[in-house]
């Protein structure tokens, strides 16, 4: 992504987060536990698609998913939750309004450590050993299945 693209990327991201955070806001209930388990399931669904064999055997499948859909997941994941936290702003008058900016910044701080290990192990990989397209493919597979799976145990836990 060309650096005079980025800064519009990152605003539409968070313009994302803000309407996302204003669509919950409406809505006369809110449940952390839902919210959670769906972005657990769609994780979950998306590193079935990255580790399904047909892509996984496919080289140019995998460079494009290591080089343009790691790194939007990688900054969706951060900026998304942002917005929702920054939402606050149009939504404290209704009545989750509160709560929701809270889940919003309560989820970019859990992801701080999950995203540091996409970062430095798919995106950017640090250690010359990691820079295969294959193994910057699986991990990447195995960041998306972990984190969805994750996602749905503390959902299930919430819940309880």
């Amino acid at each position: 992504m060309s650096n005079r693209i980025f800064p519009f990327f990152i605003a539409i991201l968070l313009l994302l987060g803000v309407s996302l955070g204003w669509l919950l806001a409406i809505r006369p209930s809110f449940s952390i536990p839902a919210i959670l388990n769906v972005v657990g399931i769609i994780y979950s669904m998306i590193a079935v698609i990255v580790l399904y064999e047909t892509v996984a055997q496919n080289q140019p499948f995998k460079t494009v998913i290591v080089s343009y859909i790691a790194p939007f997941l990688l900054w969706a994941h951060t900026v998304i939750p942002l917005g929702v936290a920054g939402s606050w702003l149009l939504i404290r008058k209704y009545p989750n309004g509160d709560q929701i900016s809270a889940f919003g910044f309560t989820f970019f701080a859990y992801s701080i450590l999950p995203l540091a290990f996409l970062d430095a192990s798919v995106t950017f990989p640090r250690i010359l050993k990691m820079t295969s397209i294959d193994g910057r493919h699986r991990r990447f597979g195995l960041f998306l299945l972990l984190s969805g799976l994750a996602m749905q145990l503390i959902a299930s836990l919430y819940a309880l």
